[in-house]
């Protein structure tokens, strides 16, 4: 029989770790890092987590994506603020599929509604509307390419972000 990829799972858990979790991040998909802690996908965000407790919360809507490198056996996630450094993430095992594919899965699941354009300056600008952790929406602009910052390019994006920010109910 062929080696069949239904069926896997993520690593189980250790009690001493999961007795850290909030109920609001029950485990959907969870992989052991390198240095001894667990990276934990929940329903509210990706918990980073050990024996001595909880050492990083981050909701999904503060993601922009996530990358697996296989070759450097590393998983990546950059934020929507692209000032902060990504997190690097090291599991210890082979069988991550089922971690990063969850991840993936939450990051999206918080997208509501997408609105972009390109810049007649070449930039192009994404509004996302996303859903917090808490379930209220909020907008997000981001930007790949460089912006002039003329009055007719801000214009411009704001208008993408009132389009967004309508198709979903929320205010002007």
């Amino acid at each position: 029989m062929s080696n069949m990829i239904f069926g896997r799972r993520s690593p189980k858990l250790p009690r001493e770790v999961s007795a850290h979790l909030d109920r609001r991040d029950t485990p959907l998909a969870q992989t052991e890092l390198t240095d001894g802690r667990w990276a934990v996908v929940g329903a509210g965000a990706l918990v980073l987590v050990d024996g001595d407790g909880v050492s990083g919360r981050y909701p999904w809507h503060t993601m922009e994506h996530g990358r697996w490198d296989g070759e450097a056996g590393e998983f990546t996630v950059a934020w929507v603020d692209g000032t902060v450094a990504p997190l690097v993430l090291r599991p210890a095992g082979d069988e991550v599929a089922p971690f990063t594919s969850t991840l993936r899965e939450r990051v999206q699941s918080s997208v509501v509604h997408t609105e972009s354009l390109d810049t007649p300056g070449g930039a192009f600008v994404r509004v996302n509307i996303r859903r917090d952790d808490s379930g209220a929406l909020l907008s997000q602009i981001t930007v790949q390419g460089a912006l002039r910052g003329d009055d007719a390019e801000r214009q411009l994006i704001d208008d993408l972000e009132r389009r967004a920010r309508s198709a979903v109910g929320l205010p002007t």
